[in-house]
């Protein structure tokens, strides 16, 4: 932290202090993007610069014939890509003078001084120069095409095996006994619990690709030629939006990316486990093999749950290829992982992006929106910048008219309304399983089993929800109790995979995280103990403990297709999972349930704007190509600074709300007036009404 030391020390603090209060960012900040070569055209044209190699040689020669100017674009934007940097290629035509000789006149300096603020980012273009900035291609495992073709490829194998499972079906039972006692405990295993288990993991690989492309589709659009405007990119929040409406909301910002695999997702995670269960029946129905129960059992597909099921599949198959199309035709344009406030924080120092925030620390997202939602942004050569040179179409400016997002600061599920929706949820849920494993009532799932799957798939996807949102808080969290050390700046619960979320909080010591996340994984688990259950009559079970019943209630036994340590172990693990759910979601609401931001972090612009004013901004200049373990080690190098949310005195010596070193001024409390500039030396009393 800068602090005067002596009255030359003083004076520079408070010169320093003077430009960022008039706009103008200090000590490296807002530097702009340099070539880092220059070329002439001839150079770029020549042979030897323009040869390409191996497999992409053979097909350029096939290429038409193009133009002089066409040929120095692509040839220039190939040449930065190759270099990873921004190269300048100069025309040989004399550059134009500015000065007007007919009317005896020089460039004017007082206009060329007004917009200079946002126009220094980018190089100046000299007469016929050209400027070309590489284009990086970054892309997590999930989103490259080994993956995609993978989950494409599994999804025409699974729906391929579960027609031939009904023909098979059709023909001749996959499956015959008397008891299920009598089968192998692979053959058991196999029929029970193998296909629901299968659709949750199909629908758990689907998740690790829908996470990834909405956590980055706004880094997209900003690297696009162009850029994109704040309401299509550093606005958008697909982070905390409803599995169900995310769709709707890609396809109104024509996010394609997005959309296909938002669907994709919610149909593998929620339909195909339902269809999976519902699709595997056992014959003949219950009131016969309850008045024959030493009868043959059948296990058979049912045609029409089948094919629905294989519908859903070839849906998401089609998702897939669409998917696959999308990201291998496009530039992601991030050269690493971009993780936490210090990656954003990274990109955000080499242009002249934060000053576009000011005044907006505590403010909420539709007055974010309000101001920003006709400005076009850029990502270039790994750093955000306002882009003032695409204007603004009037169509742009009346499309994105309201904001979409939540004016509480406080996720859902962390209020008392989403936790207590979610608690009689689990409650009713957790009654439901008794009440339809030992009354009467079982015979409504004995002809509808599905019906419990899809009930436990909701009770999965609020407990998602739920992970999301203490994912997204997490670090503001630790912030808010202050003194926080630097790796909180890189840490970033939202790009951890699903499996993976226990173990890296347990290294890092956050328990609550750890137990949510085991929550997910149980979650999943539960989906696949409820459908065993689904079929049974549990009194008979009940009954065994009963002296003088055992053999009456044996051969009751054995016109199901539980075995008694099958049916107590779900049983028991299924009551366990969701008491456990109740207990975690009660005591992550116990200790989150209070708003300690102004506004949720879940947009870009959410996040520049509490970091707008901070001093530690000076600590990422010369940051912006940093992956993720060199911010780390970049921040371990200041491992005696500590870092907090509240207030600060910013930059600009006035105070300011939001993530800073330590000392801050006082933290945040939410509900309590926001005090701007509490120093009277540096008000304009004078102006002052």
């Amino acid at each position: 932290m800068i602090g005067p030391f002596s009255s030359q020390g003083d004076a520079f603090l408070r010169n320093l202090q003077q430009q960022e209060a008039n706009g103008q960012l200090t000590r490296g900040l807002g530097a702009g993007l340099k070539p880092s070569t220059t070329l002439t055209g001839d150079e770029l044209m020549s042979p030897v610069a323009t040869s390409p190699r191996g497999l992409l040689r053979s097909f350029s020669r096939r290429q038409p014939q193009l133009d002089r100017a066409t040929s120095i674009k692509v040839l220039g934007q190939n040449e930065a890509n190759r270099r990873g940097e921004v190269i300048e290629v100069i025309m040989e035509e004399d550059p134009a003078s500015e000065v007007d000789i007919s009317g005896l006149t020089g460039p004017n300096a007082l206009t060329d001084r007004v917009d200079a603020m946002r126009q220094t980012t980018f190089p100046a273009k000299r007469g016929e120069a050209q400027v070309f900035y590489p284009q990086p291609n970054w892309k997590p495992f999930s989103m490259r095409w080994p993956y995609l073709a993978a989950l494409i490829l599994l999804s025409i194998g699974l729906a391929v095996m579960e027609e031939l499972l009904y023909r098979q079906s059709h023909r001749n039972p996959l499956l015959s006994f008397v008891s299920p006692s009598d089968l192998p405990a692979g053959q058991y295993f196999a029929f029970k619990f193998a296909p629901t288990l299968l659709s949750v993991l199909y629908g758990v690989l689907w998740q690790f690709v829908g996470i990834e492309v909405k956590r980055l589709e706004a880094f997209y659009q900003l690297s696009k030629e162009g850029g994109a405007l704040a309401a299509e990119s550093i606005n958008v929040d697909y982070i905390t939006s409803l599995n169900w409406w995310r769709p709707f909301q890609a396809i109104k910002l024509r996010h394609w990316a997005v959309a296909v695999s938002s669907v994709a997702t919610t149909l593998a995670v929620s339909l195909v486990p339902t269809f999976g269960a519902a699709s595997i029946i056992l014959s003949p129905g219950r009131t016969e093999r309850m008045a024959h129960p030493e009868e043959e059992k059948e296990i058979l597909v049912d045609g029409l749950w089948s094919r629905l099921l294989v519908s859903t599949l070839c849906v998401c198959a089609f998702c897939g290829c669409v998917l696959l199309c999308i990201l291998q035709t496009r530039r992601s344009g991030l050269l690493a992982d971009v993780q936490g406030i210090a990656g954003l924080a990274s990109m955000a120092v080499v242009s002249h992006i934060l000053v576009d925030f000011a005044d907006l620390d505590v403010v909420s997202h539709d007055d974010i929106h309000a101001k920003l939602k006709h400005r076009r942004y850029v990502l270039r050569n790994a750093s955000l910048a306002p882009d003032d040179e695409t204007p603004v179409t009037s169509r742009d400016r009346n499309r994105y008219q309201d904001a979409h997002l939540s004016k509480n600061p406080h996720p859902g599920m962390l209020r008392p309304s989403g936790f207590g929706s979610f608690a009689v949820a689990v409650l009713l849920f957790l009654a439901f399983i008794p009440i339809f494993l030992f009354t009467p009532a079982s015979a409504m799932t004995d002809k509808a089993p599905w019906l419990v799957t899809a009930l436990a798939v909701c009770i999965k996807l609020a407990w998602g929800t739920l992970d999301t949102d203490v994912r997204m808080m997490e670090p503001y969290y630790i912030l808010s109790r202050r003194h926080a050390p630097p790796s909180v700046l890189t840490l970033d619960y939202t790009s951890v995979p699903f499996g993976l979320l226990p173990v890296r909080a347990a290294l890092n010591g956050h328990w609550l995280v750890f137990f949510v996340g085991f929550g997910s994984i149980m979650a999943e688990i539960l989906t696949v103990l409820v459908t065993s259950l689904a079929t049974v009559q549990g009194s008979d079970f009940i009954s065994l403990v009963i002296p003088g019943n055992a053999n009456d209630d044996t051969k009751h036994i054995q016109a199901g297709q539980e075995t008694k340590l099958s049916f107590w172990v779900s049983f028991g693990l299924a009551t366990f999972i969701l008491v456990y759910m109740l207990v975690v979601s009660a005591f992550v609401f116990v200790r989150r349930r209070h708003p300690f931001l102004p506004r949720q972090p879940n947009t870009l612009a959410s996040v520049l704007a509490f970091i707008h004013q901070s001093k530690m901004i000076w600590g990422f200049v010369g940051t912006a190509k940093l992956d993720h373990k060199g911010m780390v080690r970049h921040l371990a190098a200041r491992e005696q600074q500590t870092y907090g949310l509240g207030r600060f005195v910013g930059r600009d010596g006035q105070t300011h709300c939001g993530v800073d070193e330590e000392e801050l001024l006082g933290g945040y409390k939410h509900g309590s007036a926001f005090q701007g500039p509490n120093q009277p030396w540096d008000r304009q009393w004078d102006a002052y009404e």
